[in-house]
Protein backbone atom coordinates (compact mmCIF):
# COMPACT_ATOMS: atom_id res chain seq x y z
CA UNK A 1 0.00 0.00 0.00
CA UNK A 2 2.14 2.77 -1.32
CA UNK A 3 1.46 6.51 0.54
CA UNK A 4 1.56 9.80 -1.58
CA UNK A 5 2.70 12.83 0.53
CA UNK A 6 1.08 16.46 -0.17
CA UNK A 7 3.36 18.70 1.89
CA UNK A 8 1.36 21.13 4.04
CA UNK A 9 2.86 24.32 6.01
CA UNK A 10 3.00 22.91 9.31
CA UNK A 11 2.06 18.67 9.02
CA UNK A 12 1.53 16.11 6.16
CA UNK A 13 -1.71 14.42 4.31
CA UNK A 14 -1.23 10.96 3.24
CA UNK A 15 -3.39 9.29 1.00
CA UNK A 16 -3.14 5.60 0.34
CA UNK A 17 -3.53 5.07 -3.16
CA UNK A 18 -6.93 3.58 -4.18
CA UNK A 19 -10.64 4.86 -3.81
CA UNK A 20 -11.41 6.51 -0.64
CA UNK A 21 -9.98 7.01 3.34
CA UNK A 22 -7.92 10.01 6.60
CA UNK A 23 -4.83 10.46 9.26
CA UNK A 24 -3.19 12.51 12.72
CA UNK A 25 0.24 12.11 15.07
CA UNK A 26 -1.56 12.53 18.75
CA UNK A 27 -4.76 10.71 16.87
CA UNK A 28 -5.75 8.81 13.60
CA UNK A 29 -8.27 9.85 11.18
CA UNK A 30 -9.67 7.03 8.83
CA UNK A 31 -12.33 7.47 6.21
CA UNK A 32 -13.64 5.25 3.96
CA UNK A 33 -15.59 5.97 0.27
CA UNK A 34 -15.44 7.21 -3.02
CA UNK A 35 -12.06 8.32 -4.88
CA UNK A 36 -8.98 8.77 -2.41
CA UNK A 37 -8.76 12.57 -3.37
CA UNK A 38 -11.93 13.17 -2.88
CA UNK A 39 -11.41 13.55 0.63
CA UNK A 40 -8.31 15.22 0.93
CA UNK A 41 -9.86 18.82 0.56
CA UNK A 42 -11.43 17.83 4.03
CA UNK A 43 -8.59 16.10 5.39
CA UNK A 44 -6.19 19.27 4.19
CA UNK A 45 -9.04 21.52 6.33
CA UNK A 46 -9.30 19.76 9.09
CA UNK A 47 -4.83 19.38 9.74
CA UNK A 48 -5.77 23.55 9.92
CA UNK A 49 -8.46 23.21 12.01
CA UNK A 50 -7.14 21.51 14.93
CA UNK A 51 -5.19 22.03 17.80
CA UNK A 52 -3.51 18.96 17.73
CA UNK A 53 -0.98 17.55 15.79
CA UNK A 54 -2.89 15.23 13.15
CA UNK A 55 -1.59 12.56 11.10
CA UNK A 56 -4.23 12.11 8.11
CA UNK A 57 -4.25 9.01 5.29
CA UNK A 58 -7.09 8.30 2.99
CA UNK A 59 -7.90 4.56 3.39
CA UNK A 60 -9.59 2.07 0.23
CA UNK A 61 -10.29 -1.69 0.10
CA UNK A 62 -8.62 -2.71 -3.47
CA UNK A 63 -9.67 -2.05 -6.51
CA UNK A 64 -13.76 -2.84 -7.56
CA UNK A 65 -13.67 -3.76 -3.69
CA UNK A 66 -16.24 -2.66 -1.16
CA UNK A 67 -15.47 -2.23 2.53
CA UNK A 68 -16.47 -5.32 4.20
CA UNK A 69 -15.65 -6.31 7.89
CA UNK A 70 -13.04 -9.02 6.44
CA UNK A 71 -11.33 -6.18 4.55
CA UNK A 72 -11.31 -3.36 7.13
CA UNK A 73 -9.48 -4.80 9.79
CA UNK A 74 -6.53 -5.54 7.45
CA UNK A 75 -6.61 -2.36 5.88
CA UNK A 76 -6.12 -0.56 8.98
CA UNK A 77 -3.34 -2.69 10.12
CA UNK A 78 -1.76 -2.04 6.67
CA UNK A 79 -1.89 1.91 7.10
CA UNK A 80 -1.16 1.98 10.32
CA UNK A 81 2.12 0.01 10.63
CA UNK A 82 2.99 2.72 6.86
CA UNK A 83 2.16 5.27 9.47
CA UNK A 84 4.66 4.48 12.08
CA UNK A 85 7.28 3.78 9.76
CA UNK A 86 6.65 6.97 8.57
CA UNK A 87 7.35 8.40 12.27
CA UNK A 88 3.67 8.89 13.76
CA UNK A 89 4.39 6.73 16.66
CA UNK A 90 2.98 3.62 18.55
CA UNK A 91 0.93 5.90 21.15
CA UNK A 92 -1.12 7.62 18.60
CA UNK A 93 -5.49 7.41 19.52
CA UNK A 94 -7.50 6.27 16.37
CA UNK A 95 -10.09 7.67 15.38
CA UNK A 96 -12.64 6.29 12.43
CA UNK A 97 -14.41 8.10 10.23
CA UNK A 98 -16.66 7.19 7.63
CA UNK A 99 -18.92 8.59 4.74
CA UNK A 100 -22.32 6.45 3.37
CA UNK A 101 -22.88 3.11 3.30
CA UNK A 102 -19.62 2.89 4.86
CA UNK A 103 -20.82 4.13 8.31
CA UNK A 104 -22.36 0.67 8.92
CA UNK A 105 -19.69 -1.14 8.77
CA UNK A 106 -17.14 0.64 10.67
CA UNK A 107 -19.56 1.26 13.56
CA UNK A 108 -20.29 -2.70 14.01
CA UNK A 109 -16.41 -3.09 13.85
CA UNK A 110 -16.09 -0.19 16.09
CA UNK A 111 -18.10 -2.28 18.53
CA UNK A 112 -16.99 -5.14 18.07
CA UNK A 113 -13.36 -3.88 19.16
CA UNK A 114 -13.47 -0.69 20.84
CA UNK A 115 -10.06 -0.88 22.49
CA UNK A 116 -8.21 0.10 19.27
CA UNK A 117 -11.07 2.89 18.67
CA UNK A 118 -11.03 6.36 20.51
CA UNK A 119 -13.78 7.99 18.49
CA UNK A 120 -16.15 7.17 15.48
CA UNK A 121 -16.99 9.74 12.78
CA UNK A 122 -20.05 9.37 10.76
CA UNK A 123 -20.76 11.40 7.68
CA UNK A 124 -23.34 12.28 6.26
CA UNK A 125 -24.62 8.66 7.16
CA UNK A 126 -25.47 6.49 10.72
CA UNK A 127 -25.63 3.61 13.11
CA UNK A 128 -26.54 0.24 11.80
CA UNK A 129 -29.62 -0.17 13.36
CA UNK A 130 -29.13 -2.82 15.27
CA UNK A 131 -26.52 -0.11 17.77
CA UNK A 132 -27.74 1.93 20.43
CA UNK A 133 -25.54 5.07 20.36
CA UNK A 134 -26.82 5.20 24.16
CA UNK A 135 -24.83 1.55 24.89
CA UNK A 136 -21.99 2.47 21.89
CA UNK A 137 -18.47 1.63 23.72
CA UNK A 138 -17.12 5.30 22.32
CA UNK A 139 -18.22 8.42 21.56
CA UNK A 140 -19.78 8.97 17.97
CA UNK A 141 -20.20 12.65 16.35
CA UNK A 142 -22.88 11.94 13.79
CA UNK A 143 -23.25 14.78 11.02
CA UNK A 144 -26.04 15.10 8.39
CA UNK A 145 -27.23 17.23 5.39
CA UNK A 146 -30.42 18.47 6.13
CA UNK A 147 -30.80 17.75 2.13
CA UNK A 148 -28.85 14.39 2.30
CA UNK A 149 -31.22 11.94 0.11
CA UNK A 150 -28.99 9.21 1.31
CA UNK A 151 -29.21 9.11 4.41
CA UNK A 152 -32.63 10.52 4.93
CA UNK A 153 -33.37 12.88 7.47
CA UNK A 154 -36.19 10.67 8.46
CA UNK A 155 -33.71 8.13 9.52
CA UNK A 156 -31.94 10.42 11.61
CA UNK A 157 -35.12 11.39 12.92
CA UNK A 158 -35.10 8.20 14.84
CA UNK A 159 -31.16 9.09 16.22
CA UNK A 160 -32.56 12.09 17.86
CA UNK A 161 -35.53 10.38 19.64
CA UNK A 162 -33.26 7.72 20.79
CA UNK A 163 -30.45 10.26 22.51
CA UNK A 164 -33.48 12.40 23.55
CA UNK A 165 -34.82 9.88 25.91
CA UNK A 166 -31.83 9.21 26.72
CA UNK A 167 -30.02 12.67 27.30
CA UNK A 168 -33.02 13.06 30.26
CA UNK A 169 -31.06 10.65 32.43
CA UNK A 170 -27.65 11.28 31.41
CA UNK A 171 -27.15 15.05 30.24
CA UNK A 172 -23.66 14.46 28.84
CA UNK A 173 -24.47 11.63 26.60
CA UNK A 174 -25.39 14.41 23.60
CA UNK A 175 -21.67 16.44 23.98
CA UNK A 176 -20.18 13.06 23.91
CA UNK A 177 -22.16 11.69 20.59
CA UNK A 178 -22.87 14.96 18.99
CA UNK A 179 -25.42 15.00 16.04
CA UNK A 180 -25.08 18.08 13.79
CA UNK A 181 -27.47 18.72 10.71
CA UNK A 182 -26.08 20.75 8.35
CA UNK A 183 -28.64 23.68 6.91
CA UNK A 184 -29.32 23.46 3.08
CA UNK A 185 -26.34 20.73 2.42
CA UNK A 186 -26.93 16.74 1.13
CA UNK A 187 -25.25 13.75 1.18
CA UNK A 188 -21.78 15.19 -1.28
CA UNK A 189 -20.78 17.99 0.79
CA UNK A 190 -17.56 15.86 2.00
CA UNK A 191 -16.79 15.15 -1.34
CA UNK A 192 -17.47 18.29 -3.44
CA UNK A 193 -20.44 17.32 -4.94
CA UNK A 194 -18.95 13.79 -7.09
CA UNK A 195 -20.97 11.40 -6.17
CA UNK A 196 -21.09 9.15 -8.86
CA UNK A 197 -23.98 7.96 -10.48
CA UNK A 198 -26.78 6.94 -9.90
CA UNK A 199 -26.12 8.10 -6.18
CA UNK A 200 -25.86 11.58 -7.85
CA UNK A 201 -29.10 11.24 -8.84
CA UNK A 202 -30.85 10.36 -5.56
CA UNK A 203 -29.19 13.15 -4.33
CA UNK A 204 -30.82 16.78 -3.43
CA UNK A 205 -29.40 19.70 -4.62
CA UNK A 206 -27.55 21.63 -1.59
CA UNK A 207 -29.04 25.22 -0.92
CA UNK A 208 -25.25 26.84 0.69
CA UNK A 209 -22.27 27.28 -0.59
CA UNK A 210 -21.24 23.56 -0.12
CA UNK A 211 -17.12 24.70 0.63
CA UNK A 212 -18.20 27.13 3.48
CA UNK A 213 -20.44 24.77 5.31
CA UNK A 214 -17.73 22.35 4.67
CA UNK A 215 -15.21 24.42 6.86
CA UNK A 216 -18.30 24.70 9.94
CA UNK A 217 -17.94 20.87 9.58
CA UNK A 218 -14.57 20.17 9.84
CA UNK A 219 -14.46 22.65 12.82
CA UNK A 220 -16.93 20.88 14.38
CA UNK A 221 -14.81 17.82 13.92
CA UNK A 222 -12.00 19.39 15.39
CA UNK A 223 -14.38 20.24 18.55
CA UNK A 224 -15.63 16.03 18.93
CA UNK A 225 -11.44 15.48 18.64
CA UNK A 226 -10.23 17.88 21.17
CA UNK A 227 -13.41 16.87 23.40
CA UNK A 228 -13.09 13.37 23.56
CA UNK A 229 -9.36 13.56 24.27
CA UNK A 230 -9.98 16.36 27.18
CA UNK A 231 -7.22 18.89 25.68
CA UNK A 232 -6.82 21.77 25.43
CA UNK A 233 -9.07 23.09 28.17
CA UNK A 234 -10.80 25.85 26.18
CA UNK A 235 -11.97 24.07 22.97
CA UNK A 236 -13.56 21.37 25.62
CA UNK A 237 -15.59 24.36 27.15
CA UNK A 238 -16.56 25.44 23.78
CA UNK A 239 -17.28 21.75 22.81
CA UNK A 240 -20.20 21.27 25.59
CA UNK A 241 -21.98 24.87 24.90
CA UNK A 242 -21.61 23.86 21.03
CA UNK A 243 -22.70 20.28 21.09
CA UNK A 244 -25.79 21.48 23.61
CA UNK A 245 -26.89 24.07 20.59
CA UNK A 246 -26.28 21.33 17.33
CA UNK A 247 -28.51 19.14 19.40
CA UNK A 248 -31.26 21.78 20.22
CA UNK A 249 -30.92 22.68 16.48
CA UNK A 250 -31.58 19.09 15.30
CA UNK A 251 -34.49 18.46 17.75
CA UNK A 252 -36.26 21.33 16.13
CA UNK A 253 -35.28 20.04 12.54
CA UNK A 254 -36.83 17.18 13.20
CA UNK A 255 -39.27 17.98 15.24
CA UNK A 256 -42.42 17.30 12.50
CA UNK A 257 -40.84 14.24 11.72
CA UNK A 258 -40.77 12.62 15.41
CA UNK A 259 -44.27 13.57 15.83
CA UNK A 260 -45.79 11.96 12.75
CA UNK A 261 -43.37 8.84 13.87
CA UNK A 262 -45.31 8.95 16.90
CA UNK A 263 -48.75 9.48 15.53
CA UNK A 264 -48.06 6.09 13.16
CA UNK A 265 -47.47 3.97 16.25
CA UNK A 266 -45.91 4.44 19.93
CA UNK A 267 -46.08 2.02 23.15
CA UNK A 268 -48.08 -0.75 20.36
CA UNK A 269 -51.14 1.73 19.69
CA UNK A 270 -51.42 4.20 16.79
CA UNK A 271 -53.27 6.72 17.42
CA UNK A 272 -53.52 7.36 13.07
CA UNK A 273 -56.09 4.91 13.35
CA UNK A 274 -57.78 5.79 16.50
CA UNK A 275 -58.21 8.75 14.29
CA UNK A 276 -59.28 6.89 11.46
CA UNK A 277 -61.81 5.01 13.37
CA UNK A 278 -63.61 8.03 14.76
CA UNK A 279 -63.90 9.72 11.22
CA UNK A 280 -64.94 6.12 9.40
CA UNK A 281 -68.13 6.17 12.15
CA UNK A 282 -69.81 9.28 10.71
CA UNK A 283 -70.10 10.87 13.84
CA UNK A 284 -69.81 14.70 14.21
CA UNK A 285 -70.22 16.92 16.93
CA UNK A 286 -71.80 15.82 20.34
CA UNK A 287 -72.86 12.53 19.07
CA UNK A 288 -68.78 11.65 18.53
CA UNK A 289 -68.44 12.01 22.23
CA UNK A 290 -70.79 9.02 22.72
CA UNK A 291 -67.58 6.99 21.16
CA UNK A 292 -64.02 6.08 22.35
CA UNK A 293 -61.27 4.32 20.52
CA UNK A 294 -58.61 2.43 21.33
CA UNK A 295 -55.97 1.01 18.60
CA UNK A 296 -53.64 -1.29 19.30
CA UNK A 297 -50.26 -2.77 16.91
CA UNK A 298 -50.26 -6.59 16.83
CA UNK A 299 -47.28 -7.95 16.05
CA UNK A 300 -46.88 -10.59 12.96
CA UNK A 301 -46.99 -13.98 15.50
CA UNK A 302 -50.31 -12.71 16.63
CA UNK A 303 -53.49 -13.99 14.81
CA UNK A 304 -54.95 -11.27 13.25
CA UNK A 305 -58.13 -9.87 15.54
CA UNK A 306 -61.40 -8.80 14.44
CA UNK A 307 -62.28 -5.23 15.87
CA UNK A 308 -64.57 -4.68 19.29
CA UNK A 309 -67.62 -2.43 19.67
CA UNK A 310 -68.86 -2.67 23.51
CA UNK A 311 -69.40 -0.56 26.68
CA UNK A 312 -66.96 -0.35 30.04
CA UNK A 313 -67.75 1.27 32.82
CA UNK A 314 -70.69 3.37 30.97
CA UNK A 315 -68.43 4.32 28.02
CA UNK A 316 -68.93 2.72 24.47
CA UNK A 317 -65.36 1.72 23.08
CA UNK A 318 -64.21 0.31 19.50
CA UNK A 319 -60.85 -1.09 20.00
CA UNK A 320 -58.87 -2.20 16.65
CA UNK A 321 -56.21 -3.98 16.24
CA UNK A 322 -53.68 -2.97 13.62
CA UNK A 323 -50.81 -4.35 11.49
CA UNK A 324 -47.92 -1.66 10.83
CA UNK A 325 -45.52 -2.92 7.40
CA UNK A 326 -41.95 -1.51 7.36
CA UNK A 327 -39.43 -1.82 4.78
CA UNK A 328 -37.42 -4.87 4.93
CA UNK A 329 -34.07 -4.73 6.83
CA UNK A 330 -31.50 -2.82 3.97
CA UNK A 331 -28.70 -1.62 6.43
CA UNK A 332 -26.91 -4.71 7.02
CA UNK A 333 -23.14 -4.29 6.87
CA UNK A 334 -22.72 -5.33 3.51
CA UNK A 335 -25.76 -3.67 2.31
CA UNK A 336 -25.34 -1.60 -1.14
CA UNK A 337 -29.30 -0.05 -0.88
CA UNK A 338 -28.87 3.03 0.95
CA UNK A 339 -29.50 5.02 -1.96
CA UNK A 340 -33.24 3.73 -2.86
CA UNK A 341 -34.30 2.39 1.34
CA UNK A 342 -36.99 3.88 3.28
CA UNK A 343 -37.28 4.25 6.54
CA UNK A 344 -41.31 5.22 6.95
CA UNK A 345 -43.45 2.17 7.19
CA UNK A 346 -44.84 1.13 4.02
CA UNK A 347 -48.76 0.57 4.74
CA UNK A 348 -51.40 0.33 8.18
CA UNK A 349 -53.50 -2.60 8.28
CA UNK A 350 -56.21 -0.99 9.50
CA UNK A 351 -59.15 -3.60 11.05
CA UNK A 352 -62.41 -1.11 11.83
CA UNK A 353 -66.23 -1.20 12.40
CA UNK A 354 -68.06 0.47 9.63
CA UNK A 355 -70.48 3.26 10.60
CA UNK A 356 -73.61 1.43 9.98
CA UNK A 357 -73.23 -0.95 12.95
CA UNK A 358 -71.79 1.57 15.31
CA UNK A 359 -75.24 3.91 14.48
CA UNK A 360 -77.33 0.74 15.23
CA UNK A 361 -75.22 -0.06 18.43
CA UNK A 362 -75.39 3.42 19.33
CA UNK A 363 -79.31 4.14 18.15
CA UNK A 364 -80.63 8.02 17.78
CA UNK A 365 -77.39 8.85 16.08
CA UNK A 366 -76.95 10.15 12.46
CA UNK A 367 -73.95 9.13 9.71
CA UNK A 368 -72.99 12.76 9.31
CA UNK A 369 -70.75 11.58 6.34
CA UNK A 370 -69.67 8.39 4.85
CA UNK A 371 -66.02 7.87 4.66
CA UNK A 372 -64.14 5.48 2.80
CA UNK A 373 -60.14 4.68 2.64
CA UNK A 374 -59.30 7.03 -0.02
CA UNK A 375 -60.98 9.92 2.40
CA UNK A 376 -58.70 8.49 5.20
CA UNK A 377 -55.48 8.38 2.85
CA UNK A 378 -55.73 12.13 1.48
CA UNK A 379 -56.28 13.27 5.49
CA UNK A 380 -53.22 11.34 5.92
CA UNK A 381 -51.14 13.06 3.31
CA UNK A 382 -52.52 16.49 4.66
CA UNK A 383 -51.77 16.03 7.79
CA UNK A 384 -47.74 15.29 6.93
CA UNK A 385 -48.36 18.44 4.54
CA UNK A 386 -49.56 20.81 7.30
CA UNK A 387 -46.84 19.37 9.74
CA UNK A 388 -43.85 19.73 8.17
CA UNK A 389 -42.01 22.56 8.69
CA UNK A 390 -42.42 25.81 6.40
CA UNK A 391 -39.58 25.38 4.43
CA UNK A 392 -40.37 21.76 3.33
CA UNK A 393 -43.59 22.65 2.47
CA UNK A 394 -42.03 25.34 0.03
CA UNK A 395 -39.55 22.77 -1.29
CA UNK A 396 -42.74 20.65 -2.06
CA UNK A 397 -44.25 23.12 -4.20
CA UNK A 398 -41.91 24.03 -6.01
CA UNK A 399 -41.55 20.63 -7.64
CA UNK A 400 -43.39 19.93 -11.02
CA UNK A 401 -45.39 16.69 -9.35
CA UNK A 402 -48.52 15.95 -8.14
CA UNK A 403 -50.25 13.54 -5.24
CA UNK A 404 -53.75 12.30 -6.05
CA UNK A 405 -55.48 9.71 -4.24
CA UNK A 406 -57.80 6.98 -6.72
CA UNK A 407 -60.92 5.09 -5.55
CA UNK A 408 -60.49 2.45 -3.59
CA UNK A 409 -59.84 -0.87 -5.07
CA UNK A 410 -62.57 -2.99 -3.06
CA UNK A 411 -61.70 -6.79 -1.89
CA UNK A 412 -64.23 -9.94 -1.48
CA UNK A 413 -62.13 -11.68 1.18
CA UNK A 414 -60.11 -10.87 4.40
CA UNK A 415 -57.08 -12.77 2.72
CA UNK A 416 -57.61 -11.40 -0.32
CA UNK A 417 -57.25 -7.82 1.32
CA UNK A 418 -54.56 -8.88 4.34
CA UNK A 419 -52.23 -9.92 0.72
CA UNK A 420 -53.20 -6.82 -1.58
CA UNK A 421 -50.49 -3.70 -0.47
CA UNK A 422 -51.48 -0.23 -0.47
CA UNK A 423 -51.14 0.50 -3.77
CA UNK A 424 -48.38 3.10 -4.95
CA UNK A 425 -47.17 4.22 -8.51
CA UNK A 426 -45.94 7.02 -10.31
CA UNK A 427 -48.03 7.76 -13.93
CA UNK A 428 -46.04 10.72 -15.48
CA UNK A 429 -45.91 13.48 -12.97
CA UNK A 430 -48.21 12.39 -10.70
CA UNK A 431 -47.87 10.13 -7.95
CA UNK A 432 -50.95 7.64 -7.46
CA UNK A 433 -52.38 6.14 -3.96
CA UNK A 434 -54.74 3.80 -3.84
CA UNK A 435 -56.37 1.99 -0.80
CA UNK A 436 -57.54 -1.40 -0.06
CA UNK A 437 -60.76 -1.93 1.03
CA UNK A 438 -62.40 -4.91 2.57
CA UNK A 439 -66.23 -4.53 4.13
CA UNK A 440 -68.95 -7.13 5.65
CA UNK A 441 -72.46 -6.33 5.98
CA UNK A 442 -74.02 -5.48 9.25
CA UNK A 443 -75.29 -9.05 10.03
CA UNK A 444 -75.83 -9.94 13.37
CA UNK A 445 -75.35 -13.80 12.44
CA UNK A 446 -72.00 -12.50 10.87
CA UNK A 447 -70.92 -11.70 15.16
CA UNK A 448 -68.21 -10.74 15.42
CA UNK A 449 -67.26 -10.07 11.91
CA UNK A 450 -70.45 -7.78 11.22
CA UNK A 451 -70.39 -4.54 9.86
CA UNK A 452 -66.35 -4.69 9.70
CA UNK A 453 -64.44 -1.79 7.36
CA UNK A 454 -60.91 -2.88 6.91
CA UNK A 455 -58.55 -0.37 4.95
CA UNK A 456 -54.96 -0.50 4.16
CA UNK A 457 -53.96 3.35 5.29
CA UNK A 458 -51.09 5.31 4.09
CA UNK A 459 -49.28 5.76 7.28
CA UNK A 460 -48.59 9.67 7.84
CA UNK A 461 -45.05 8.80 8.60
CA UNK A 462 -44.70 7.81 4.65
CA UNK A 463 -46.16 10.88 3.08
CA UNK A 464 -43.90 12.70 5.34
CA UNK A 465 -40.63 11.03 3.86
CA UNK A 466 -42.14 12.08 -0.08
CA UNK A 467 -42.56 15.56 1.51
CA UNK A 468 -38.94 16.14 2.76
CA UNK A 469 -36.80 13.22 0.67
CA UNK A 470 -38.25 11.72 -1.97
CA UNK A 471 -39.82 14.15 -3.83
CA UNK A 472 -37.32 16.99 -4.10
CA UNK A 473 -34.37 14.50 -5.06
CA UNK A 474 -32.49 15.09 -8.20
CA UNK A 475 -34.19 12.08 -10.22
CA UNK A 476 -37.95 13.35 -8.02
CA UNK A 477 -39.38 9.73 -8.16
CA UNK A 478 -40.64 8.90 -4.72
CA UNK A 479 -41.68 4.77 -3.92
Amino acid sequence: MDLITINMPCQDIYVCKGKGCFLVEGLCLYQFSMESYLFTIPGIILQDACPLRLWVAVLDPPEDATLTLDNLPVLLYEVVDKLNDAGMGSRAELFLAAHGQAGHVVSVYTEAVPGTVRGLLLLGTSHHSSISLVTFPVGVMTIVGELDGLTRLTRIASTVQALEAASSRDPGLIIRNPLVILDGSNHAIFIGDDLPSPLHEFDIDPEVDQLEVLREAVDLISLFITNTLQEPTEAVKRARETFARSFEHAQNITEPIRALQNLTQGEMKSYWVKMAQKWLSGLEGKESSLLEVDSFVTTSEIVPLPPTLGIEDGINYVITFSDVTYPGRIDTPQSDNIATAQTAPLEIAARMIGPERIQKYLLNTTIAQNYTCKDLNYASFQTAYHTASKKARIRFDHVDRYVSFQPDIVKDSEIEWEHTPLKVEVVGHELQVTGISYKTINDENLSPYAGLYFCKLLPPERAMEWIYVDYIRRNAVPT
